[in-house]
């Protein structure tokens, strides 16, 4: 992503995005970029009122669609679409109960 990209996805970040926690809004301040590449952005949100944060990917329109061709042929999972509030919820009660042990996570148990 060149700037004008990023400064359009802060844009759209700031315009479309809330506090998952106490739905409050962001300003550019609130508003971090981690990493990018020539399509996407890594960004963190953080909200003033409550202190949570949040990471959001952003992929650029253009090579969206090559994207999600590519991802349909690896992948099962859900390739576009608002994710539901069941599924912050189910990740939310995850990371309330996960002890930070990847391995466990990852390892073959069959």
């Amino acid at each position: 992503m060149n700037y004008p990209e990023i400064k359009n996805a802060m844009k759209h970040l700031k315009k479309t995005c809330k506090c998952l926690n106490c739905e409050g809004k962001f300003e550019y301040e609130d508003i971090n970029v981690i990493a990018t590449t020539n399509s996407e952005g890594l960004f963190e949100t953080r909200c003033k009122a409550c202190g949570s944060s949040t990471i959001v990917t952003v992929l650029l329109e253009p090579n969206m669609e090559i994207k999600k061709e590519k991802l349909k042929e690896t992948t099962p999972y859900r390739i576009h679409g608002r994710i539901s509030e069941n599924e912050v919820l189910d990740m939310k009660n995850f990371l309330n109960k996960f002890d930070g042990d990847f391995k466990k996570i990852f390892t073959n148990t069959k």
